[in-house]
């Protein structure tokens, strides 16, 4: 495994994509995600080491796992965070107390290479145990920029006077990743073990590319209403040079159309993505009696993310120009590259976890509570630039801190009632709170968290205090997660289960504070246009899942023949479901200083999720298993929250068809294993391969990804002449598929939309050595 989306393939209903950005995965599962906007938790929390990591920035490497676990519907009555949708547990490999390691080597298209190992050093015999792990991760770009094809002035004489079209940019979607790790084991006595875990990562590479997207009434790119026409026409010198403008956006979309797999770069060379996370793990536990254990788990992360995309997927359209000077002049107009729309992020941010558990193992009886603790906020300078339309260049950098706190208490029990019927039942219940500090753009930002409040202490004595969007912020919520269920193992083979489960999120704020005439609804404030009101969505309500799940765990064996079939049926009530809605959908908020930087959070309907999910695998002699599984997702909009439209002038409300529908409504894998039935040098050769379909899923707005199949293969040939070496062939995307992985802009009301485009074909060489 390569990256940590290929966990779809076994894992029903599972998807992963990138929104907003490479580094930002968004994992959704049984209708439940992320969005592109806001610091809250994911919908689906991902674990390594029992520690949540958050979704900024949640891009890990892949490499000296012990396992991977997926568990469905809302989670937090035995650890960690309270989820809507649930959890991703990754564990990496432990020290043990022998000697052993491996050494992998990999090559592969657009000269890609890696390297990783693991060395296992038992220090003292029996009690103290090293291990130390690495991985280097080199690609070229495989998704060349084209816009150098727009220079032939022959072809399209749009482009013969813009800057930037005849650039060599670098292309984007490379790969420069360095991973390190060390876990160390103490084990002074048989109860007690101290296991810690230092983990590195770093990733300093180009964006990922956008393909420019017109489809169909409403996703034309530069699809300009009268309205938005009369706005722009002065930054391009007049009527004349806008519509060229138009004409040039027109012919940029059938260029990219006819090269999907190249991407605009659009002036950013190459753009920006680096991530670096410095993290440590501690695992105490000390057994007190028989069936007594105390637990303690202490976690913290360091995170630093930056980057920079050309969001609307487009090249240099203009060479823009704006008139300064109302008297006629030469010199009216300044002449630069117009950005169309470009995305810029810096956080830095740290994570802290802190989980006290005391459990109980008898026979009849296992149970658990605990204390979790988790803080997250700013390390650093923190903020973003959204830059639109400007003719000036980048925007200047906000200044956006948000800091998030949990307390909650848990427990859970799972008593036998009978030798074959089990009754479980947990609950948690959380104290949260939220707190932001927010300065607009500056040329001195973005500053730290202490900078920011006191730039907002002193902006708070100025008459200004209500219009600079300078502010703070904060928000106190509390709830209750529960579980409850019945097992009944029908005989050895066959597990049948009930469970029902809720899970919340707590509510968060939108930033900065709505206090200015301009976003409280002042009628006079914005040029002409009705001014909107945000007050009614400075706080984000909590958001709430309850479950039923009703499902059986079959395995069977007739002589040589073995498999299992594992069906789940569920259906959950989603109460506040939230969605963004963009700046651009509301024209009168371009006189607000105190707007949101892009888009601000609303609750937007209450939704009933359900669906069916099935794992079958059957081997029907030692050296075959075939696998098929599949999902089945259904969204409904049980109501519609009410928006009063008379606040958000142009927006309107959100409608049945625009509301989010995340998971796709069906998705599945087959797959194959074999192991063909000689052994050249006594070494195994094992083929496999599976083939991941999905519908239309994820998008935004009601507006969603198409679906598509994609097919992988490989061939390995294991422990030759019993040396601990294996060799291996793969081949990712066999059939070259060109297919929508993510969403940077699709939203009904832009001028301009972009996606990102899967990875082409891929295939490599795989060498490892273990010892």
């Amino acid at each position: 495994m390569q990256e940590l989306s290929d966990v779809r393939v076994i894992a029903p209903g599972l998807n992963f994509n990138s929104e907003g950005g490479k580094n930002t995965i968004n994992v959704s599962l049984r209708g439940l995600g992320q969005l592109p906007v806001g610091l809250a938790t994911p919908g689906v929390v991902t674990y390594v080491n029992n520690v949540a990591i958050p979704s900024l920035g949640s891009s890990i490497p892949t490499f000296d796992l012990s396992d991977i676990q997926v568990l469905k519907g809302p989670q937090g009555t035995l650890f960690g965070k309270t989820t809507l949708g649930g959890a991703i547990l990754i564990n990496t490999a432990p020290a043990v107390d022998y000697f052993e390691g491996y050494v992998q080597a990999t090559y592969g298209r657009y000269d890609y290479f890696a390297l990783e190992g693991a060395l296992n050093i038992p220090l003292v015999e029996d009690t103290v145990a090293l291990r130390v792990a690495g991985q280097i991760r080199r690609q070229d770009p495989r998704t060349p920029a084209i816009d150098n094809l727009l220079a032939d002035a022959s072809a399209y004489p749009g482009f013969a006077n813009v800057d930037g079209v005849r650039a060599e940019y670098p292309g984007f979607d490379d790969i420069d990743q360095n991973s390190a790790r060390v876990t160390l084991s103490l084990t002074p006595g048989s109860r007690l073990t101290n296991t810690t875990v230092f983990e590195y990562f770093e990733a300093d590479e180009l964006a990922s590319s956008l393909y420019a997207f017109g489809q169909g009434p409403g996703f034309a790119i530069l699809g300009f209403s009268p309205a938005a026409v009369a706005n722009f026409t002065p930054l391009f010198g007049g009527p004349a040079g806008f519509n060229q403008f138009l004409a040039n956006g027109v012919t940029a979309q059938g260029v990219s159309e006819a090269n999907p797999r190249g991407a605009f770069d659009g002036g950013i060379n190459g753009g920006r993505a680096y991530r670096e996370t410095i993290g440590v793990v501690n695992r105490f536990e000390y057994e007190l009696t028989d069936n007594l254990t105390f637990r303690n788990i202490f976690g913290y992360r360091d995170t630093t993310n930056e980057q920079l995309i050309n969001t609307s997927g487009l090249p240099l359209l203009d060479n823009g120009g704006i008139d300064l000077d109302p008297r006629p002049s030469p010199n009216d107009l300044i002449t630069q590259p117009l950005i169309v729309y470009y995305a810029a992020q810096q956080y830095r941010r740290d994570y802290l976890d802190i989980e006290t558990q005391m459990l109980w193992e008898s026979d009849g009886l296992n149970a658990i509570v605990g204390l979790y603790y988790s803080e997250d906020g700013p390390s650093g300078e923190s903020g973003s630039a959204f830059t639109q339309f400007s003719p000036f260049g980048l925007n200047n950098y906000t200044t956006e801190h948000v800091k998030n706190r949990n307390v909650s208490v848990f427990g859970q029990a799972s008593i036998d009632l009978t030798e074959a019927l089990t009754f479980t039942l947990g609950a948690r219940y959380g104290w949260d709170k939220q707190e932001f500090c927010y300065l607009p753009a500056s040329p001195a930002g973005p500053l730290d968290y202490d900078g920011c409040l006191a730039d907002v202490e002193a902006s708070n004595m100025l008459p200004t205090a209500n219009v600079d969007a300078k502010s703070i912020g904060s928000t106190k919520d509390s709830a209750l997660a529960w579980t409850i269920g019945l097992d009944y193992q029908v005989n050895p083979d066959l597990l049948v289960y009930v469970t029902s489960r809720r899970g919340y999120r707590p509510s968060i704020l939108n930033y900065p504070t709505y206090e200015s005439p301009q976003a409280t609804g002042d009628p006079t404030a914005c040029g002409g246009f009705q001014c909107a009101d945000l007050r009614g969505f400075q706080t984000v309500d909590q958001e709430r899942v309850t479950d039923i799940e009703i499902g059986e765990k079959l395995v069977f064996e007739s002589g040589n023949v073995r498999g299992r079939f594992n069906v789940a049926l569920f259906y959950s009530w989603y109460d506040n479901a939230i969605q963004f809605i963009s700046n651009s959908s509301i024209p009168a908020l371009n006189f607000a200083p105190d707007r949101s930087p892009a888009a601000f959070i609303a609750n937007a309907a209450d939704l009933n999720i359900y669906g069916v999910e099935a794992d079958f695998s059957i081997s029907p002699t030692r050296n075959l298993t075939l696998s098929l599984n599949g999902a089945y997702t259904k969204t409904d909009v049980a109501q519609l929250l009410p928006i009063d439209t008379s606040v958000l002038p142009g927006f309107g409300s959100f409608t049945e068809d625009s509301v989010n529908r995340l998971t796709p409504e069906f998705s599945g894998t087959a797959s194959f294993s074999w192991t063909l039935p000689f052994r050249p040098l006594d070494g195994d050769v094992v083929l496999n391969g599976d083939l991941y379909v999905t519908d239309d899923y994820g998008g935004q707005q009601g507006f969603q990804l198409e679906g598509y199949e994609l097919a992988n293969a490989r061939i390995d040939w294991n422990e030759i002449g019993g040396t601990g070496l294996d060799l291996g062939f793969y081949v990712k995307n066999v059939f070259n598929a060109t297919y929508q992985s993510g969403v940077s802009i699709l939203l009904p009301n832009q001028p301009f939309n972009s996606l990102y485009i899967g990875p082409p074909r891929t295939w490599g060489v795989e060498a490892r050595y273990s010892f």
